[in-house]
């Protein structure tokens, strides 16, 4: 009976953690389908996750930090689509950069903001 348990959770985080990767998916699809090649998805999943869990932690708001999440991606998609698109810059390398600069941004800022590591 525990082996039947144990598979049943191990099912039910894996259907729960993979809403968020099935997410942006689709929003890598939609955006291939456009045109351009989205490598910075994961940059934004990152900083849209940061930006939603720090102004929900220092708004005490579910809802202004999902909002907020929402801004900064469509912002950083913003800056993906004027390098890609406007400039006719490198798609691969714009969204690397994307990657790069969420990735440190959310290090440094998270360390500064909230006084962790």
């Amino acid at each position: 009976m525990d082996f039947f348990i144990a598979i049943v959770q191990i099912l039910d985080s894996t259907i729960r953690l993979s809403v968020p990767l099935l997410l942006a998916c689709l929003a890598g699809l939609y955006s291939e389908r456009a045109g351009v090649f989205d490598i910075g998805l994961e940059g934004k999943m990152l900083v849209g996750a940061f930006a939603g869990a720090a102004a929900a932690s220092v708004l005490h708001s579910a809802l202004l930090g999902l909002g907020t999440a929402i801004l900064i991606s469509v912002a950083f998609a913003m800056v993906h689509g004027f390098a890609s698109i406007t400039h006719r810059g490198n798609q691969i390398v714009s969204g690397v950069a994307i990657n790069f600069i969420a990735a440190g941004s959310t290090i440094m800022l998270g360390q500064h903001w909230f006084q962790q590591g």
